[in-house]
C-alpha cells in the first residue's frame, strides 16, 4: 500500500518515520517543498519525544544524544510559570513528571508538600523537580550517558524536521518529492485519488496524510470537514515570535518559562545556541504593535519579531475522513502552553500506526475503526483544552484581558467542577482522564497548587485516611518523604551538574556545526 504524506516538518517526518518503521511493507512518500520555510523559534516538548528518540516505542533508528548534538536541543525538567496570579512577580514550577506518588490515592508526597513546604519548594516532591531545585541532572558523566529519560526537551522545529528526515530516508520504503502541492483530486465517493503538484505531476496513492499545518490542504477538501473552535475557552489568537542570543557565559535554564503578560503570556525556550521566545496574545485586547512594545519594556531590550502569527484555537471535528488523516497542526491547535503540539502529534501517529493501520487499504477504511480513532482524538484535544483553561484560573484582574478571564467567561464545565471540588477536598488521580498521552493529575496538581487553589488544611487532612489519630500516619509519610529525598540526593549528586551537562553538549554541538 502506498501512503502519501503531504507536508514535512516535525509532523510529516515523524509520521513517515514511525509508520515506515512499524510497517516496512508499505511504501511511504513525503511531499515537502524546500521553498516553504519553517519558523524555528523554539518549541517545548514532553517526555514522549525522549521515548521516541530512545526507541522505547519501537526501533525507529534514532539516537537520543545525536539528536541533541545535531539540533541544539536542551533538556527540560519542568515549566516555570510567572505572573499567573494577582502577585505578578510570583512564580511556581510544574515538573514534567508529577510527584513521586502521583499514581497513589491520595498522592501523599504532593499532599505533604502542600501542607508543609513553601510553593517554590513543592518541586522537591518530584524527581525532575529535584533536578531543578538542586542543579543536578540525570546525565552520568562517567559514561557520558543518560541514566534514565526523565526529561523532555526544548527544540528548534526546523532542525527537528531535518533530523527526522535524515533518519527516515535511511528506510528502504521511504522517498521524498521536493515540490509544492497545489490541490488534490477526489473521486465520486469523496476519497483522494491523487495529489497535484506545481510542476504538473499527479501523485497517486492509497492513503493520504495531511501535515500541511494551518493550511490544511487535504483535510479541508474532504466531505464533512468541520472545524470545532475553542476560541470561547482559549481566546488567545496571535503570536509574536522572536529570538534572543545568550549573554556571555549564560546557561540555558532547565525549564521552559511561561511568563504571563497584560493580554496573554510569553514563552521563553532555552536551546543550546539561543533562546526562542514569543508573546501569545488576544488581539481583542492588544494590537501587535502594542504587544511588541510591551515585550521590549518587560525585557528591557529591543527585539526583532519574525512575523505575526494568527491562529484559531480548536480542532477538526474528524481528523480522519475516508482515506485522509490530518495530523499535527492540520488536525488541531490549542496554543503553545504546556507543549501540547508535538506531544499530541506523537500520540496521533502512534495510535494510528500501532492500533489502526493494516496491510491493505480496505482494512483501514472500516467505518468503525475510523469512528473510534476520531473519538480518541477528539477526547484528547478536548481534555487538553480543559487543562490549558485551568492555567488561567489564578484570579488575576489587573488588565482588561485578565478581568475578562476572571469573569468566568472562559471556564469549561470540567474546570468549574474541579474548582468546586477543591473547596472541600484534594482531587486525586481518579478524577482525571487516564489514557496514553493524557495530562491528568500529575500535571494538574502543580498548576492548581501554583495558582493558590489548594488549601493547606485540606491537603493535610488527605493524610488522615479518616483515622482517629493522624500522628503516626503523618509521621510515616514524613519519614518516607525524607528518605526519598536522601535517596535522590545520594543517587544523582554523583552525576553531572546542569552546567557540566550543558558544557558537554555545547562542545559536541560546536564540533558538529564546524565539521
Amino acid at each position: 500500500m502506498k501512503i502519501v504524506i503531504v507536508g514535512g516538518g516535525t509532523a510529516g517526518w515523524m509520521a513517515a518515520l514511525m509508520i515506515s518503521s512499524r510497517h516496512p511493507n508499505h511504501q511511504i512518500e513525503v511531499i515537502e517543498s524546500t521553498k516553504i520555510g519553517v519558523i524555528g523559534v523554539g518549541e517545548s516538548t514532553t517526555g514522549l519525544l525522549s521515548d521516541l528518540l530512545n526507541n522505547n516505542l519501537w526501533d525507529f533508528g534514532c539516537n537520543h544524544d545525536e539528536f541533541i548534538t545535531e539540533t541544539g536541543a536542551s533538556l527540560k525538567y519542568g515549566i516555570k510559570f510567572t505572573g499567573w496570579t494577582p502577585n505578578i512577580d510570583d512564580y511556581y514550577i510544574g515538573p514534567i513528571d508529577g510527584s513521586h506518588t502521583k499514581l497513589h490515592t491520595p498522592d501523599i508526597f504532593f499532599a505533604y508538600g502542600c501542607a508543609n513546604l513553601p510553593k517554590k519548594d513543592l518541586v522537591k516532591t518530584s524527581q525532575t523537580g529535584n533536578y531543578i531545585h538542586k542543579g543536578f541532572t540525570n546525565f552520568d558523566k562517567t559514561t557520558n550517558k543518560f541514566a534514565d529519560l526523565t526529561h523532555a526537551m526544548h527544540v528548534d522545529a526546523h532542525l527537528v524536521g531535518k533530523y527526522f528526515q535524515k533518519v527516515t530516508l535511511r528506510k528502504p520504503n521511504t522517498s521524498h518529492i521536493d515540490a509544492k502541492v497545489l490541490d488534490c483530486t477526489l473521486n465520486d465517493r469523496g476519497h483522494i485519488e491523487n495529489i497535484i503538484l506545481d510542476d504538473g505531476r499527479k501523485i497517486d496513492g492509497d492513503f493520504f496524510i495531511d501535515c500541511t499545518g494551518f493550511a490544511r490542504l487535504l483535510i479541508s477538501k474532504m466531505p464533512g470537514n468541520d472545524w470545532v473552535s475553542y476560541q470561547d475557552n482559549l481566546p488567545v489568537n496571535s503570536g509574536l515570535p522572536f529570538l534572543l542570543d545568550y549573554k556571555e557565559n549564560e546557561l540555558p535554564q532547565p525549564h521552559t518559562h511561561a511568563w504571563a503578560q497584560d493580554a496573554g503570556w510569553m514563552w521563553q525556550i532555552p536551546l543550546l545556541d539561543r533562546i526562542g521566545n514569543g508573546y501569545v496574545f488576544c488581539d481583542q485586547f492588544i494590537s501587535a504593535d502594542q504587544a511588541h512594545q510591551e515585550v521590549e519594556k518587560r525585557l528591557g531590550r529591543k527585539i526583532d519579531p519574525q512575523s505575526v502569527i494568527k491562529f484559531n484555537t480548536g480542532r477538526q471535528k474528524a481528523s480522519w475522513i475516508n482515506n485522509c488523516l490530518a495530523i499535527g497542526l492540520s488536525s488541531a491547535f490549542l496554543e503553545p502552553l504546556e507543549a501540547t503540539s508535538i506531544h499530541s502529534t506523537i500520540v496521533q501517529i502512534k495510535n494510528f500506526a500501532f492500533d489502526y493501520l493494516r496491510d491493505d487499504i480496505n482494512s483501514i477504511k472500516n467505518e468503525g475503526t475510523i469512528s473510534i480513532y476520531n473519538n480518541r482524538t477528539r477526547q484528547m484535544f478536548d481534555d487538553f483544552k480543559d487543562f490549558l483553561v485551568m492555567h488561567y484560573m489564578g484570579d488575576r484582574t489587573d488588565t482588561e484581558f485578565w478581568r475578562y478571564i476572571s469573569s468566568g467567561a472562559t471556564k469549561t464545565d470540567y474546570i468549574d467542577n474541579l474548582l468546586e471540588t477543591l473547596k472541600i477536598r484534594l482531587p486525586n488521580v481518579n478524577d482525571f482522564p487516564k489514557y496514553y498521552g493524557a495530562a491528568g493529575w500529575p500535571l494538574y496538581s502543580f498548576v492548581m497548587e501554583g495558582l493558590n487553589l489548594v488549601n493547606k488544611n485540606i491537603a493535610r487532612n488527605e493524610l488522615n485516611f479518616n483515622a482517629p489519630n493522624i500522628g503516626p500516619i503523618y509521621e510515616a509519610v514524613e519519614e518516607n518523604y525524607l528518605q526519598t529525598q536522601q535517596f535522590w540526593h545520594e543517587t544523582y549528586s554523583k552525576f553531572a551538574t546542569w552546567e557540566e551537562m550543558i558544557t558537554h553538549f555545547r562542545i559536541l554541538r560546536k564540533n558538529y556545526v564546524n565539521s
